[in-house]
């Protein structure tokens, strides 16, 4: 049977979707899912490192939303990161970028999860 697999523009679009109206529980299991299949490779913890480089803000929130729960020892039934944040110590560091693949070049993902982690 052929069938059509979902892709990172797929993903990213429900994730979004899901962000946006408050379902953040299927937000996490979309991404923990797209993450499993390698849409989103770069997106895991190294000794306490997120790296948000390419991701749309509602797939980079819900990661570092995601990653700091898993962190804090907040059990998650959509699954967790490699690496696993509960086990790393020390600093969180967030890596953003600088806004170099951004349409107008400015950095979109730093305001954003700045933002986020202002309000949450």
């Amino acid at each position: 049977q052929r069938g059509l697999e979902p892709d990172i523009i797929t993903y990213s679009a429900l994730i979004s979707a899901c962000e946006t109206s408050g379902r953040l529980s299927e937000a996490r299991a979309l991404l923990f899912e797209a993450c499993s299949r390698g849409c989103f490779s770069n997106v895991h913890s190294v000794r306490g490192v997120l790296d948000l480089h390419e991701l749309s803000v509602p797939v980079a929130r819900m990661a570092v939303r995601s990653a700091l729960d898993e962190r804090l020892g907040r059990k998650s039934e959509e699954g967790q990161f490699r690496g696993s944040w509960s086990t790393s110590k020390g600093d969180v560091v967030i890596i953003t970028g600088r806004g170099k693949h951004s349409e107008d070049g400015d950095a979109v993902l730093r305001p954003a999860i700045r933002a986020l982690l202002k309000g949450e």
